[in-house]
Protein backbone atom coordinates (compact mmCIF):
# COMPACT_ATOMS: atom_id res chain seq x y z
CA UNK A 1 0.00 0.00 0.00
CA UNK A 2 2.49 2.57 1.31
CA UNK A 3 5.29 1.94 -1.33
CA UNK A 4 2.91 1.88 -4.36
CA UNK A 5 1.18 5.60 -3.28
CA UNK A 6 4.40 7.04 -2.20
CA UNK A 7 7.09 5.81 -4.79
CA UNK A 8 7.08 8.88 -7.96
CA UNK A 9 8.15 6.34 -10.89
CA UNK A 10 5.12 4.16 -10.03
CA UNK A 11 1.80 5.02 -11.75
CA UNK A 12 -0.92 7.01 -9.76
CA UNK A 13 -4.69 5.35 -9.84
CA UNK A 14 -7.54 8.04 -9.22
CA UNK A 15 -8.07 6.82 -5.21
CA UNK A 16 -3.93 6.86 -5.26
CA UNK A 17 -4.67 10.95 -5.95
CA UNK A 18 -7.55 11.21 -4.11
CA UNK A 19 -5.60 9.42 -1.31
CA UNK A 20 -2.64 11.91 -1.83
CA UNK A 21 -4.58 15.17 -2.01
CA UNK A 22 -6.72 14.00 1.50
CA UNK A 23 -3.37 13.39 3.15
CA UNK A 24 -2.21 16.54 1.95
CA UNK A 25 -4.88 18.47 3.57
CA UNK A 26 -4.37 16.96 6.98
CA UNK A 27 -1.25 17.93 6.98
CA UNK A 28 -1.44 21.65 5.83
CA UNK A 29 -4.29 21.84 8.48
CA UNK A 30 -1.87 20.39 11.03
CA UNK A 31 0.79 23.44 9.79
CA UNK A 32 -1.40 26.49 9.28
CA UNK A 33 -4.46 26.83 11.48
CA UNK A 34 -4.63 27.92 14.91
CA UNK A 35 -4.11 25.10 17.72
CA UNK A 36 -7.82 25.37 19.07
CA UNK A 37 -8.83 25.16 15.16
CA UNK A 38 -6.78 22.36 13.57
CA UNK A 39 -7.49 20.67 17.14
CA UNK A 40 -11.37 20.60 16.32
CA UNK A 41 -10.81 20.50 12.34
CA UNK A 42 -8.64 17.34 12.80
CA UNK A 43 -10.68 16.02 15.58
CA UNK A 44 -13.87 16.19 12.94
CA UNK A 45 -11.61 14.45 10.16
CA UNK A 46 -10.88 11.53 12.61
CA UNK A 47 -14.36 10.81 13.71
CA UNK A 48 -15.09 11.25 10.30
CA UNK A 49 -12.54 8.66 8.54
CA UNK A 50 -12.98 6.14 12.02
CA UNK A 51 -16.62 6.35 10.98
CA UNK A 52 -16.42 5.85 7.20
CA UNK A 53 -14.18 2.73 8.40
CA UNK A 54 -16.37 1.03 10.39
CA UNK A 55 -19.70 2.01 9.82
CA UNK A 56 -18.97 2.56 6.01
CA UNK A 57 -16.72 -0.57 5.64
CA UNK A 58 -18.25 -2.33 7.43
CA UNK A 59 -21.88 -1.53 5.75
CA UNK A 60 -20.12 -2.63 2.59
CA UNK A 61 -19.12 -5.95 3.73
CA UNK A 62 -22.20 -7.01 5.94
CA UNK A 63 -23.59 -6.29 2.65
CA UNK A 64 -21.62 -8.58 0.54
CA UNK A 65 -21.36 -11.14 3.01
CA UNK A 66 -24.87 -11.48 3.44
CA UNK A 67 -26.20 -10.96 -0.01
CA UNK A 68 -22.60 -10.50 -2.55
CA UNK A 69 -24.27 -7.12 -2.77
CA UNK A 70 -21.05 -5.48 -4.22
CA UNK A 71 -20.22 -7.91 -6.65
CA UNK A 72 -24.09 -8.27 -7.60
CA UNK A 73 -24.04 -4.46 -8.31
CA UNK A 74 -21.23 -4.33 -10.66
CA UNK A 75 -22.78 -7.37 -12.25
CA UNK A 76 -26.07 -5.42 -12.23
CA UNK A 77 -24.80 -2.47 -13.88
CA UNK A 78 -22.36 -4.46 -16.29
CA UNK A 79 -19.76 -1.86 -15.07
CA UNK A 80 -17.01 -4.97 -15.81
CA UNK A 81 -18.46 -6.12 -18.98
CA UNK A 82 -16.82 -5.11 -22.13
CA UNK A 83 -19.96 -5.19 -23.86
CA UNK A 84 -21.79 -2.75 -21.30
CA UNK A 85 -19.24 -0.89 -19.42
CA UNK A 86 -18.78 1.60 -21.99
CA UNK A 87 -16.53 4.49 -20.38
CA UNK A 88 -16.87 2.85 -16.96
CA UNK A 89 -15.53 0.13 -17.93
CA UNK A 90 -12.62 1.48 -19.66
CA UNK A 91 -11.51 3.73 -16.44
CA UNK A 92 -12.25 0.46 -14.05
CA UNK A 93 -9.86 -1.67 -16.27
CA UNK A 94 -7.68 1.29 -16.72
CA UNK A 95 -7.23 1.63 -12.76
CA UNK A 96 -6.77 -2.20 -12.13
CA UNK A 97 -3.80 -2.59 -14.85
CA UNK A 98 -2.12 0.55 -13.58
CA UNK A 99 -2.19 -0.36 -9.94
CA UNK A 100 -2.01 -4.13 -10.34
CA UNK A 101 1.28 -3.41 -12.95
CA UNK A 102 2.35 -5.78 -15.99
CA UNK A 103 1.96 -9.31 -14.29
CA UNK A 104 -1.73 -8.58 -14.12
CA UNK A 105 -4.54 -9.61 -16.58
CA UNK A 106 -7.91 -7.75 -16.61
CA UNK A 107 -9.84 -11.10 -18.33
CA UNK A 108 -8.18 -13.55 -16.81
CA UNK A 109 -9.48 -13.37 -13.38
CA UNK A 110 -13.10 -13.82 -11.99
CA UNK A 111 -15.61 -10.68 -11.35
CA UNK A 112 -15.44 -11.23 -7.79
CA UNK A 113 -11.24 -10.79 -7.82
CA UNK A 114 -11.67 -7.64 -10.14
CA UNK A 115 -14.28 -6.36 -7.56
CA UNK A 116 -12.04 -7.09 -4.98
CA UNK A 117 -9.29 -5.29 -5.96
CA UNK A 118 -11.33 -2.23 -6.33
CA UNK A 119 -12.38 -2.64 -2.59
CA UNK A 120 -9.18 -2.39 -1.84
CA UNK A 121 -8.07 0.73 -3.23
CA UNK A 122 -11.44 2.28 -0.87
CA UNK A 123 -10.06 0.48 2.14
CA UNK A 124 -6.29 1.88 1.67
CA UNK A 125 -8.07 5.63 1.07
CA UNK A 126 -9.65 5.36 4.03
CA UNK A 127 -7.28 3.57 6.68
CA UNK A 128 -4.55 6.06 5.61
CA UNK A 129 -6.76 9.09 6.05
CA UNK A 130 -7.32 7.35 9.50
CA UNK A 131 -4.47 6.83 10.68
CA UNK A 132 -2.89 10.31 9.32
CA UNK A 133 -5.49 12.18 10.80
CA UNK A 134 -4.73 10.47 14.33
CA UNK A 135 -1.31 10.87 13.95
CA UNK A 136 -1.69 14.72 13.13
CA UNK A 137 -4.30 15.11 16.18
CA UNK A 138 -1.94 13.56 18.08
CA UNK A 139 0.35 16.08 17.32
CA UNK A 140 -1.07 19.06 18.11
CA UNK A 141 -2.01 17.80 22.14
CA UNK A 142 1.69 17.10 21.98
CA UNK A 143 2.89 18.55 25.76
CA UNK A 144 -0.39 18.58 27.32
CA UNK A 145 0.77 16.53 30.30
CA UNK A 146 1.94 18.08 33.82
CA UNK A 147 4.65 16.14 34.78
CA UNK A 148 5.53 17.37 38.28
CA UNK A 149 9.51 15.32 37.84
CA UNK A 150 11.33 14.56 34.85
CA UNK A 151 11.21 10.77 35.53
CA UNK A 152 7.77 10.77 34.96
CA UNK A 153 7.62 12.39 31.77
CA UNK A 154 10.34 9.87 30.89
CA UNK A 155 8.52 7.02 32.16
CA UNK A 156 5.13 8.08 30.07
CA UNK A 157 7.31 8.98 26.99
CA UNK A 158 9.37 5.46 27.09
CA UNK A 159 5.57 3.54 28.00
CA UNK A 160 3.91 5.07 24.64
CA UNK A 161 6.83 4.50 22.33
CA UNK A 162 7.19 0.81 24.13
CA UNK A 163 3.22 0.04 22.95
CA UNK A 164 3.99 2.25 19.31
CA UNK A 165 7.18 -0.39 18.54
CA UNK A 166 4.78 -3.82 20.21
CA UNK A 167 1.42 -2.02 18.12
CA UNK A 168 3.88 -2.06 14.64
CA UNK A 169 5.52 -5.76 15.55
CA UNK A 170 1.91 -7.09 16.07
CA UNK A 171 0.58 -5.38 12.49
CA UNK A 172 3.53 -6.55 10.80
CA UNK A 173 3.04 -10.44 11.92
CA UNK A 174 -0.47 -9.88 11.37
CA UNK A 175 0.29 -9.45 8.10
CA UNK A 176 2.98 -11.57 7.64
CA UNK A 177 0.54 -14.59 8.84
CA UNK A 178 -3.07 -13.50 6.99
CA UNK A 179 -1.16 -12.11 3.25
CA UNK A 180 -2.84 -9.63 1.76
CA UNK A 181 -5.95 -11.93 1.33
CA UNK A 182 -7.35 -11.97 4.85
CA UNK A 183 -6.18 -8.12 5.74
CA UNK A 184 -8.34 -6.79 2.69
CA UNK A 185 -11.19 -9.25 3.51
CA UNK A 186 -10.99 -11.12 0.50
CA UNK A 187 -13.21 -13.94 1.73
CA UNK A 188 -15.88 -11.71 1.42
CA UNK A 189 -15.72 -11.68 -2.12
CA UNK A 190 -13.95 -15.27 -2.86
CA UNK A 191 -12.65 -18.23 -1.26
CA UNK A 192 -9.36 -19.79 -1.59
CA UNK A 193 -8.26 -23.28 -0.85
CA UNK A 194 -7.23 -22.67 2.96
CA UNK A 195 -8.19 -22.48 6.28
CA UNK A 196 -7.98 -19.98 9.21
CA UNK A 197 -4.65 -19.55 10.89
CA UNK A 198 -3.31 -18.88 14.00
CA UNK A 199 0.16 -18.64 14.25
CA UNK A 200 2.74 -16.10 15.55
CA UNK A 201 0.87 -13.32 17.14
CA UNK A 202 -2.39 -14.91 16.85
CA UNK A 203 -1.65 -17.59 19.54
CA UNK A 204 -1.13 -14.37 21.79
CA UNK A 205 -4.95 -12.91 21.98
CA UNK A 206 -7.79 -13.21 20.12
CA UNK A 207 -8.28 -11.02 17.20
CA UNK A 208 -4.96 -9.18 17.84
CA UNK A 209 -5.24 -7.14 14.95
CA UNK A 210 -8.52 -5.25 16.88
CA UNK A 211 -7.28 -6.19 20.86
CA UNK A 212 -3.54 -6.05 20.93
CA UNK A 213 -3.35 -4.32 17.69
CA UNK A 214 -4.16 -1.51 18.48
CA UNK A 215 -1.87 -0.48 21.88
CA UNK A 216 -0.53 2.40 19.63
CA UNK A 217 -3.75 4.22 20.35
CA UNK A 218 -3.10 3.95 24.24
CA UNK A 219 1.03 4.41 23.29
CA UNK A 220 -0.09 7.91 21.38
CA UNK A 221 -2.16 9.07 24.78
CA UNK A 222 0.62 8.37 26.63
CA UNK A 223 3.06 10.14 24.52
CA UNK A 224 0.68 13.34 24.24
CA UNK A 225 -0.54 13.34 27.96
CA UNK A 226 -3.52 13.88 26.69
CA UNK A 227 -6.80 12.77 28.16
CA UNK A 228 -8.59 13.88 25.21
CA UNK A 229 -6.76 11.68 22.84
CA UNK A 230 -6.97 8.82 25.33
CA UNK A 231 -10.59 9.05 25.52
CA UNK A 232 -10.82 9.39 21.57
CA UNK A 233 -8.26 6.37 20.84
CA UNK A 234 -11.03 4.07 23.33
CA UNK A 235 -14.24 5.48 21.46
CA UNK A 236 -12.34 4.94 17.84
CA UNK A 237 -10.95 0.97 19.53
CA UNK A 238 -14.19 0.53 21.15
CA UNK A 239 -16.13 0.62 17.49
CA UNK A 240 -13.51 -1.22 16.18
CA UNK A 241 -14.65 -4.56 18.63
CA UNK A 242 -18.21 -3.75 17.42
CA UNK A 243 -16.74 -3.48 13.89
CA UNK A 244 -15.54 -6.90 14.98
CA UNK A 245 -18.63 -8.14 16.50
CA UNK A 246 -21.02 -7.33 13.83
CA UNK A 247 -19.71 -7.77 10.85
CA UNK A 248 -16.61 -10.36 10.71
CA UNK A 249 -17.14 -12.58 13.45
CA UNK A 250 -20.82 -13.17 12.06
CA UNK A 251 -19.07 -14.15 8.81
CA UNK A 252 -16.24 -15.83 9.92
CA UNK A 253 -18.71 -18.07 11.91
CA UNK A 254 -21.14 -18.44 8.83
CA UNK A 255 -17.61 -19.52 6.42
CA UNK A 256 -15.36 -21.77 7.99
CA UNK A 257 -15.41 -24.70 9.90
CA UNK A 258 -14.80 -24.46 13.82
CA UNK A 259 -14.91 -27.22 16.40
CA UNK A 260 -18.15 -27.87 17.83
CA UNK A 261 -18.67 -26.05 20.65
CA UNK A 262 -20.01 -28.27 23.54
CA UNK A 263 -23.66 -26.72 23.29
CA UNK A 264 -23.66 -28.35 19.56
CA UNK A 265 -22.47 -31.52 20.98
CA UNK A 266 -25.46 -31.84 23.84
CA UNK A 267 -28.22 -30.76 21.32
CA UNK A 268 -27.11 -33.24 18.42
CA UNK A 269 -26.46 -35.90 20.80
CA UNK A 270 -30.04 -35.55 22.35
CA UNK A 271 -31.74 -35.38 19.07
CA UNK A 272 -30.21 -38.73 17.89
CA UNK A 273 -30.66 -40.08 20.96
CA UNK A 274 -34.54 -39.16 21.19
CA UNK A 275 -35.40 -39.69 17.05
CA UNK A 276 -32.92 -43.65 16.88
CA UNK A 277 -34.78 -46.32 16.69
CA UNK A 278 -33.77 -49.51 19.13
CA UNK A 279 -32.76 -51.07 16.77
CA UNK A 280 -29.84 -49.23 15.64
CA UNK A 281 -28.00 -48.80 19.18
CA UNK A 282 -25.43 -51.33 19.74
CA UNK A 283 -26.00 -53.49 22.45
CA UNK A 284 -23.45 -52.39 25.02
CA UNK A 285 -26.13 -49.16 25.01
CA UNK A 286 -29.08 -50.91 25.05
CA UNK A 287 -29.61 -50.91 29.07
CA UNK A 288 -28.66 -47.08 29.50
CA UNK A 289 -30.45 -45.72 26.68
CA UNK A 290 -33.86 -47.63 27.67
CA UNK A 291 -35.28 -45.01 29.82
CA UNK A 292 -34.37 -42.33 26.70
CA UNK A 293 -36.30 -44.50 24.47
CA UNK A 294 -39.37 -44.57 26.54
CA UNK A 295 -39.14 -41.10 27.05
CA UNK A 296 -39.69 -41.00 23.31
CA UNK A 297 -43.12 -42.46 23.80
CA UNK A 298 -44.63 -40.10 25.62
CA UNK A 299 -46.25 -36.78 25.84
CA UNK A 300 -44.09 -33.81 26.20
CA UNK A 301 -45.67 -33.10 29.42
CA UNK A 302 -44.38 -35.90 31.17
CA UNK A 303 -40.58 -35.36 29.89
CA UNK A 304 -38.33 -33.78 31.58
CA UNK A 305 -38.51 -29.85 31.38
CA UNK A 306 -35.30 -28.86 30.23
CA UNK A 307 -35.98 -30.95 27.06
CA UNK A 308 -38.89 -28.25 25.77
CA UNK A 309 -38.60 -25.52 28.72
CA UNK A 310 -34.78 -24.13 28.97
CA UNK A 311 -33.64 -23.38 32.79
CA UNK A 312 -32.51 -19.80 33.97
CA UNK A 313 -29.08 -18.91 33.41
CA UNK A 314 -28.21 -15.57 35.19
CA UNK A 315 -31.71 -14.01 34.03
CA UNK A 316 -31.39 -15.41 30.64
CA UNK A 317 -34.88 -17.61 29.95
CA UNK A 318 -36.10 -15.61 32.84
CA UNK A 319 -39.92 -16.28 32.99
CA UNK A 320 -42.72 -14.94 34.85
CA UNK A 321 -44.92 -17.67 35.23
CA UNK A 322 -42.18 -19.72 36.52
CA UNK A 323 -42.39 -19.76 40.41
CA UNK A 324 -38.83 -20.58 40.67
CA UNK A 325 -37.60 -17.57 38.48
CA UNK A 326 -40.24 -15.44 40.34
CA UNK A 327 -38.80 -16.59 43.72
CA UNK A 328 -35.28 -16.19 42.58
CA UNK A 329 -36.00 -12.32 41.59
CA UNK A 330 -38.14 -11.63 45.01
CA UNK A 331 -35.24 -12.75 46.86
CA UNK A 332 -33.18 -10.55 45.21
CA UNK A 333 -35.24 -7.43 45.46
CA UNK A 334 -35.51 -8.12 49.30
CA UNK A 335 -31.66 -8.74 49.47
CA UNK A 336 -31.10 -5.50 47.63
CA UNK A 337 -33.11 -3.69 46.58
CA UNK A 338 -35.04 -3.31 50.27
CA UNK A 339 -31.84 -2.16 51.91
CA UNK A 340 -30.79 0.27 49.07
CA UNK A 341 -34.36 1.54 49.43
CA UNK A 342 -33.46 2.17 53.16
CA UNK A 343 -30.26 3.66 52.74
CA UNK A 344 -31.83 6.16 50.51
CA UNK A 345 -34.69 7.20 52.54
CA UNK A 346 -33.44 7.06 56.14
CA UNK A 347 -29.34 7.63 55.20
CA UNK A 348 -28.30 4.97 57.61
CA UNK A 349 -25.29 4.13 56.43
CA UNK A 350 -23.68 2.29 58.81
CA UNK A 351 -25.98 -0.31 59.79
CA UNK A 352 -27.06 -1.05 55.91
CA UNK A 353 -22.88 -0.93 55.13
CA UNK A 354 -22.66 -4.04 57.64
CA UNK A 355 -26.02 -5.48 56.89
CA UNK A 356 -24.58 -5.90 52.56
CA UNK A 357 -21.13 -6.54 53.62
CA UNK A 358 -21.85 -9.58 55.41
CA UNK A 359 -24.61 -10.27 53.25
CA UNK A 360 -22.03 -10.38 50.74
CA UNK A 361 -19.49 -12.52 52.69
CA UNK A 362 -21.87 -15.08 53.21
CA UNK A 363 -22.78 -15.76 49.57
CA UNK A 364 -19.59 -15.48 48.82
CA UNK A 365 -18.59 -18.23 51.12
CA UNK A 366 -21.63 -20.29 50.23
CA UNK A 367 -20.82 -20.52 46.51
CA UNK A 368 -17.15 -21.37 46.37
CA UNK A 369 -17.02 -23.41 49.76
CA UNK A 370 -20.71 -24.87 50.24
CA UNK A 371 -20.96 -25.22 46.57
CA UNK A 372 -16.95 -26.11 46.25
CA UNK A 373 -17.76 -29.52 48.15
CA UNK A 374 -20.98 -30.55 47.07
CA UNK A 375 -19.66 -30.68 43.66
CA UNK A 376 -16.73 -32.57 45.09
CA UNK A 377 -18.66 -34.87 47.14
CA UNK A 378 -20.61 -35.31 43.52
CA UNK A 379 -17.80 -36.12 41.74
CA UNK A 380 -15.83 -38.59 44.46
CA UNK A 381 -19.48 -40.47 45.48
CA UNK A 382 -22.22 -38.88 43.51
CA UNK A 383 -23.64 -37.44 46.46
CA UNK A 384 -26.57 -35.50 45.22
CA UNK A 385 -27.41 -37.76 42.50
CA UNK A 386 -27.55 -40.36 44.94
CA UNK A 387 -29.54 -38.24 47.15
CA UNK A 388 -32.67 -37.57 44.55
CA UNK A 389 -32.56 -41.57 43.37
CA UNK A 390 -32.93 -42.37 47.09
CA UNK A 391 -35.88 -39.63 47.27
CA UNK A 392 -37.56 -40.99 44.12
CA UNK A 393 -35.49 -39.08 41.95
CA UNK A 394 -33.31 -39.84 39.00
CA UNK A 395 -29.66 -37.89 37.54
CA UNK A 396 -31.44 -35.15 35.51
CA UNK A 397 -34.37 -33.94 38.85
CA UNK A 398 -30.20 -33.44 40.62
CA UNK A 399 -28.52 -31.56 38.13
CA UNK A 400 -32.02 -29.51 37.15
CA UNK A 401 -31.71 -28.79 41.39
CA UNK A 402 -28.55 -27.98 41.02
CA UNK A 403 -28.45 -25.90 38.14
CA UNK A 404 -31.12 -23.94 40.31
CA UNK A 405 -29.32 -23.39 43.51
CA UNK A 406 -25.63 -22.77 41.66
CA UNK A 407 -27.48 -20.18 39.48
CA UNK A 408 -29.26 -18.15 42.50
CA UNK A 409 -25.79 -18.27 44.16
CA UNK A 410 -24.56 -16.83 41.51
CA UNK A 411 -27.15 -13.99 40.99
CA UNK A 412 -26.94 -12.96 45.08
CA UNK A 413 -23.05 -12.94 44.95
CA UNK A 414 -22.98 -10.54 42.19
CA UNK A 415 -25.78 -8.43 43.34
CA UNK A 416 -25.00 -8.59 46.86
CA UNK A 417 -21.32 -7.45 45.70
CA UNK A 418 -22.93 -4.85 43.57
CA UNK A 419 -24.74 -3.61 46.56
CA UNK A 420 -21.67 -2.82 48.74
CA UNK A 421 -19.61 -1.31 46.00
CA UNK A 422 -23.33 1.28 45.34
CA UNK A 423 -23.23 1.96 49.29
CA UNK A 424 -19.53 2.57 49.48
CA UNK A 425 -19.34 4.76 46.44
CA UNK A 426 -18.06 8.10 46.42
CA UNK A 427 -16.83 10.39 43.71
CA UNK A 428 -13.85 11.52 45.55
CA UNK A 429 -11.22 14.07 45.86
CA UNK A 430 -8.77 13.45 43.10
CA UNK A 431 -8.39 15.94 40.02
CA UNK A 432 -11.18 15.91 37.59
CA UNK A 433 -9.40 14.38 34.74
CA UNK A 434 -8.28 11.46 37.43
CA UNK A 435 -11.93 10.72 38.07
CA UNK A 436 -12.93 9.75 35.16
CA UNK A 437 -9.85 8.48 34.19
CA UNK A 438 -10.70 6.05 36.99
CA UNK A 439 -14.44 5.74 36.26
CA UNK A 440 -13.50 4.78 32.79
CA UNK A 441 -11.16 2.23 33.77
CA UNK A 442 -13.45 0.50 36.18
CA UNK A 443 -16.41 0.66 33.89
CA UNK A 444 -13.89 -1.15 31.28
CA UNK A 445 -13.06 -4.04 33.92
CA UNK A 446 -16.42 -4.50 34.52
CA UNK A 447 -16.97 -4.89 30.70
CA UNK A 448 -13.84 -7.26 30.30
CA UNK A 449 -15.29 -9.50 32.87
CA UNK A 450 -18.83 -9.27 31.29
CA UNK A 451 -17.16 -10.29 27.92
CA UNK A 452 -14.80 -13.04 29.34
CA UNK A 453 -17.86 -15.02 30.77
CA UNK A 454 -19.78 -14.55 27.92
CA UNK A 455 -16.65 -16.15 26.22
CA UNK A 456 -16.68 -18.89 28.59
CA UNK A 457 -20.86 -19.73 28.10
CA UNK A 458 -20.11 -19.49 24.69
CA UNK A 459 -17.40 -22.09 25.05
CA UNK A 460 -19.07 -24.45 27.05
CA UNK A 461 -22.72 -24.27 26.83
CA UNK A 462 -25.55 -24.59 29.17
CA UNK A 463 -24.08 -27.94 29.84
CA UNK A 464 -20.62 -27.11 31.08
CA UNK A 465 -21.56 -23.67 32.30
CA UNK A 466 -23.46 -25.72 34.85
CA UNK A 467 -20.25 -28.52 35.53
CA UNK A 468 -22.79 -31.28 33.88
CA UNK A 469 -20.11 -33.31 33.39
CA UNK A 470 -20.08 -34.16 37.37
CA UNK A 471 -23.26 -35.52 36.69
CA UNK A 472 -23.09 -37.05 33.56
CA UNK A 473 -22.64 -40.75 35.19
CA UNK A 474 -26.39 -41.59 35.68
CA UNK A 475 -28.59 -42.78 32.87
CA UNK A 476 -30.89 -40.32 32.69
CA UNK A 477 -28.76 -37.72 31.65
CA UNK A 478 -28.10 -39.26 28.41
CA UNK A 479 -30.71 -36.89 26.88
CA UNK A 480 -28.39 -33.85 28.30
CA UNK A 481 -24.67 -35.08 27.76
CA UNK A 482 -22.73 -35.57 24.75
CA UNK A 483 -21.82 -39.44 24.06
CA UNK A 484 -18.14 -38.30 24.42
CA UNK A 485 -17.31 -35.58 26.72
CA UNK A 486 -14.62 -33.53 25.44
CA UNK A 487 -12.68 -30.80 26.65
CA UNK A 488 -12.55 -28.16 22.64
CA UNK A 489 -10.05 -25.65 23.58
CA UNK A 490 -11.65 -23.09 21.75
CA UNK A 491 -12.76 -19.34 22.22
CA UNK A 492 -11.07 -17.61 25.46
CA UNK A 493 -9.97 -20.85 26.58
CA UNK A 494 -7.25 -20.75 23.65
CA UNK A 495 -5.56 -18.28 25.52
CA UNK A 496 -6.62 -18.63 29.34
CA UNK A 497 -7.02 -21.53 31.40
CA UNK A 498 -10.07 -21.26 33.50
CA UNK A 499 -10.32 -17.75 32.42
CA UNK A 500 -13.84 -18.04 34.45
CA UNK A 501 -11.79 -17.79 38.13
Amino acid sequence: MLQSLFNPVTPKTTFDIITLVTLSTHMVVALVLPLATRRAVLMAGFAFWRLCYNGGLGWILNWQSSRHGLVALFKRNGWLDPNRGGRVYTWLRSELEAKMGPGYSFESVPIEFNVWLLYRQLVDLVLLNDFATYFFLCSCYLGSANDTEPWHAFLRIAGGLTLLAFNLWVKVDAHRVVKDYAWYWGDFFFLVEQSLTFDGVFEMAPHPMYSIGYAGYYGGSLITGSYTIFYASLAAHMLQFLFLSLVENPHIEKTYERPPLAIQVIQKSRIRRMSAPMSDISDSARDTTASVGDACKVSIRERPTSLWHPELIVFKNFDLLRASDVLILLLLVYSVGVPLCFWWAFGHSQMVFVYSAAQCIIWVLFRTLVLGLLLRKQSTSQLITRWYIKHGGDGEEAFSSWRAVYNTATIMTYGSFGLVAMITYHWGDADFGNLILFHTLGLLLIAFHVWSSRSVYETLGDFGWFYGDFFARDSSMLSLAPPDIKLYYTGIYRYLNNPDK
